[in-house]
């Protein structure tokens, strides 16, 4: 699944947070990392003061005017030339925290997401609450800072403002992390985990990562928590999460019945008989033998992430390209 990691980046290079819809997509790339990330961000009421260029600051739009229709970029010492400006630079978007917010916790397993208010340049925003368990609830931070000074000083603040025994403190990267910091945050029981390694997009949504649950493994020792025996038990992954899962055990399932046909074909042929083919498994068959509805193995093989899935059956059809399988590691 895609990490976002430019994405991630690009928050912390942009302090305002504001951006045409071409420059989101640009820093996006497209796939279903722009599919869930545009559901963060919001249009500004206020028109755009400039047009977006390659130079970051952006071509003055009063130094723009209409022909046909055409909203064209003059330039400064040619009133003459002009370049069209695309619709999607003249309206600007805006990243919503509060989108943002809920989206991470709806990914993140056992964080409860805050009410409080967000300040819409805020460096510094409560996401929600880390509840291991019934006694005990541990805030978690949002720290977007476009520098390393800024990021040191949001953590002192937290440290010097909270008066829990602990909290962990998500960043976009670890691109502002120094030495100082990390100790400083772990000498206060704060924890510094950074958002591209945990959460990865999922279609329109976020998910998290198996890095996610080592994070809180570690941040519970730090705060000296002993975590409950049922905590693993954690609320089911969603849907597309969980054919996902079944995808990769129907790959599994595939790859072993393919490296029985591959054995029994040359089986017979060092016995001195022709190579034959060894049966195919029907879905019903694979449904069975891995305790699933056969709907839910129909659906798997028609999921666009089944690649993979559908070239391995495939593969099963065919004698010599059996005879020629070797196992395949999945991405």
């Amino acid at each position: 699944m895609p990490r976002m990691v430019r994405f991630w980046e690009w928050l912390e290079s942009r302090p305002d947070r504001t951006a045409a819809m071409d420059e989101w997509q640009q820093v996006l790339g497209g796939g279903e990392s722009i599919s869930v990330a545009q559901r963060f961000l919001k249009p500004l009421e206020t028109p755009s003061t400039a047009y977006p260029t390659s130079r970051h600051r952006g071509f003055p739009l009063n130094n723009a005017c209409q022909r046909d229709g055409i909203i064209l970029a003059r330039d400064e010492m040619d009133d003459q030339t002009g370049s069209s400006l695309l619709d999607g630079g003249v309206v600007q978007y805006r990243l919503c925290l509060h989108r943002l917010r809920s989206s991470l916790c709806n990914a993140l397993s056992r964080v409860c997401v805050s009410r409080t208010q967000i300040e819409p340049d805020a460096r510094s925003i409560q996401i929600g609450n880390w509840e291991p368990k019934k006694s005990a609830m541990f805030p978690v931070h949002l720290l977007i800072c476009p520098s390393p000074h800024d990021l040191q000083f949001e953590v002192y603040r937290a440290i010097v403002q909270s008066e829990w025994p602990g909290a962990i403190l998500l960043t976009p990267t670890r691109m502002h992390w120094s030495d100082e910091t990390i100790n400083d945050a772990r000498s206060h029981r704060r924890l510094l985990v950074p958002l591209c390694e945990v959460v990865e997009a999922d279609g329109d949504a976020l998910r998290q990562t198996s890095d996610w649950e080592e994070y809180l493994q570690g941040f519970a020792q730090i705060v000296r928590l002993k975590l409950p025996s049922n905590y693993n038990n954690t609320k089911p992954l969603p849907m597309r999460g969980t054919r996902a899962a079944n995808i990769e055990r129907l790959e599994l399932e595939l790859q072993q019945h393919l490296m029985a046909a591959r054995h029994h074909a040359y089986a017979l042929i060092d016995a001195g008989h022709a190579p034959e083919l060894l049966p195919r498994p029907e879905q019903k068959e694979l449904a069975r033998r891995l305790s699933l509805e056969p709907s839910t193995v129909c659906r798997c093989f028609s999921d666009p992430r089944a690649k993979l899935l559908n070239i391995l059956w495939d593969t099963a059809r065919s004698l010599e390209s059996v005879m020629r399988f070797k196992p395949i590691k999945r991405r």
